[in-house]
C-alpha cells in the first residue's frame, strides 16, 4: 500500500512539474524599451514672449530660444539666450530704457515613468532648475528728487548703467510632440533675484529675462522646438 502511495505522489509531482514548466514556455516576453543615453537635442523658440511683446505690451520687447539635449530621457540639461529692450514712461514723466541679452543655464528631470511593456513617450512632464543673469544698460531721465523737510527738489538723470543681476528659476512644465520631431509646450517659471541693490542705489525698473524688479515673480513661456 505504501509503494503504491508513494508511486502516485512520484507521478503527481512529474506530472506538476510538468504543466508548470509549459506555462512558463508559453508565457510572452515582456521587453523592456531601448533608453539611449543620448537621445537628440531640442532646438526651441519662446512663441510667449514674442506674442506678448507685438500684441500686450508696447513697452517691453523680448525674444528668446533654447537648446534643450536628452540624456537616459530622463535628464535634459538646457541652454537658454534672449534679448530685451524697455521704453517706458511712467504717469509722473519718468523715463525708463534698457537694453541688453540674457542667458540661463538649467536642467530639467522628465517625471513620466518608462513602461516595460510599451515604448518611449515622445511626451515630456518636466520639473526644473535655471540660473539666470544679465548686465544690460538701462538710464533714467526725468526722475524728481523732493525734500519735504526743506521744500526743495531736484531732477536726477542717470545713464549707461550697467548693474549685473543673477536669479534662479524653478520650472515646472510639459512638452508634447504633436507632429514627428516637432514639439510644443509650455512651462509656468518662479523666479527669485539673488542680486539685490544696495541702499541709496537707483535701481532698474526693469530687468532683461527677470521681468519686473522684485524679490520674486512669475513668468511664462510657450515654445515651438524641433528635435534632431
Amino acid at each position: 500500500m505504501y509503494k503504491y502511495l508513494l508511486i502516485s505522489l512520484l507521478i503527481c509531482f512529474v506530472a506538476s512539474s510538468i504543466q508548470a514548466q509549459d506555462k512558463q514556455e508559453k508565457k510572452p516576453e515582456v521587453k523592456t524599451p531601448n533608453v539611449k543615453w543620448w537621445d537628440g537635442m531640442t532646438l526651441q523658440v519662446d512663441a510667449a514672449s514674442i506674442a506678448s511683446s507685438t500684441l500686450l505690451s508696447k513697452d517691453i520687447y523680448s525674444v528668446e530660444a533654447g537648446a534643450q539635449i536628452e540624456l537616459k530621457h530622463k535628464y535634459l540639461p538646457i541652454v537658454e539666450l534672449g534679448y530685451a529692450s524697455v521704453n517706458k514712461t511712467s504717469l509722473e514723466d519718468i523715463r525708463f530704457k534698457t537694453s541688453g541679452f540674457f542667458g540661463r543655464v538649467g536642467l530639467d528631470f522628465n517625471l513620466v515613468k518608462k513602461k516595460k511593456d510599451a515604448k518611449l513617450s515622445p511626451n515630456l512632464f518636466l520639473l526644473g532648475l535655471r540660473l539666470g543673469m544679465t548686465n544690460a544698460t538701462y538710464t533714467i531721465n526725468n526722475m524728481a528728487i523732493t525734500n519735504d523737510y526743506w521744500g526743495a527738489g531736484q531732477v536726477l538723470s542717470e545713464s549707461k548703467l550697467s548693474p549685473t543681476k543673477i536669479w534662479f528659476e524653478l520650472v515646472f512644465g510639459i512638452r508634447v510632440e504633436v507632429v514627428k520631431n516637432i514639439h510644443m509646450g509650455w512651462s509656468l517659471r518662479n523666479k527669485h533675484l539673488l542680486t539685490t541693490d544696495k541702499e541709496g542705489e537707483i535701481s532698474p525698473w526693469y530687468i532683461p529675462g527677470y521681468g519686473k524688479n522684485a524679490t520674486s515673480n512669475w513668468g511664462f513661456s510657450y515654445t515651438v522646438g524641433y528635435k534632431f
